[in-house]
């Protein structure tokens, strides 16, 4: 007995020193003005991050706490070590699979070609031939860009802001006439105001949504394996999806159906 008493001693001790080693804090870089992804307003942090974020605090039982600033800045954040990932609605290409090891996604979101809603003659990919695409600077726009122009044998001009602010005011301005944004972002920002634009009916891809975290980094691992057990039990009961339906009227907690990732996680 004295000897099961110490094995159990012993285990109990193991367990609580393998919880007191788990990281408890995780600092997100996050944007201060991607309606409706993470903006500040009003002194508030606002957006379906802050609120997926909440909620992963909840179940992971983590301290998250938020830098922000414009979209070009974030990953400067986590590859200084300033933060742990970055939280803005990230879309997974193979550049930054190269680099960064990804949570599971928590979203699935069509990306669309957004232009002036006068444009109604812009229905295709191939039908932004020869016209001025507009991105902002670390997003995944100009890959996109690039993609279209590829596989469509289409020509265009890429001209790249400092901040998603600046190329939609340059949008408005007619300075540019095509624009690139997930889906869900597209139809809030019409819907409410923010752009005078209609999205282009053909998709150009599914874009999957995840937390890059450091590779190679032992505290970076264990903080990737928390939040995505986090993300796993919210799509499970559903709070994952009540929070896209809050913003946006719509479910991209799931992919389409036949949808195949390309990718590997």
């Amino acid at each position: 007995m004295k000897h099961l008493s110490l094995v159990l001693t012993l285990c109990v001790a193991l367990i609580g020193t393998a919880f007191a080693d788990a990281p408890k804090e995780i600092t997100v870089a996050s944007g201060n003005s991607s309606v409706p992804n993470s903006y500040i307003t009003g002194g508030k942090h606002l957006g379906t991050e802050p609120d997926i974020w909440a909620v992963i605090a909840e179940k992971a039982g983590i301290k998250v706490s938020f830098v922000t600033g414009e979209f070009n800045t974030l990953f400067g954040y986590l590859d200084s070590g300033r933060a742990d990932t970055v939280g803005n609605t990230i879309t997974v290409n193979q550049l930054r699979m190269e680099k960064y090891s990804f949570s599971e996604p928590y979203a699935y979101i069509p990306e669309k070609l957004v232009v002036h809603e006068d444009r109604t003659d812009l229905k295709r990919l191939r039908d932004i031939d020869g016209l001025k695409c507009g991105y902002s600077s670390g997003s995944n726009g100009g890959n996109l860009f690039k993609q279209i122009a590829e596989r469509e044998g289409i020509k265009v001009e890429l001209v790249v802001y400092d901040s998603s602010d600046l190329l939609n005011e340059a949008f408005r301005q007619g300075k540019v006439d095509v624009m690139i944004f997930a889906g869900s972002e597209a139809a809030f920002k019409i819907k409410n105001g923010f752009l005078k634009a209609r999205t282009v009916e053909e998709n150009i891809t599914v874009g999957e949504k995840a937390f890059p975290f450091r590779k190679g980094d032992e505290k970076s691992d264990e903080l990737r394996i928390a939040v995505t057990k986090a993300i796993q039990e919210m799509k499970a009961d559903g709070s994952l999806k009540a929070i896209y339906e809050k913003w946006f009227n719509e479910d991209y907690s799931n992919p389409p159906t036949n949808y195949v990732s390309p990718w590997q996680y």
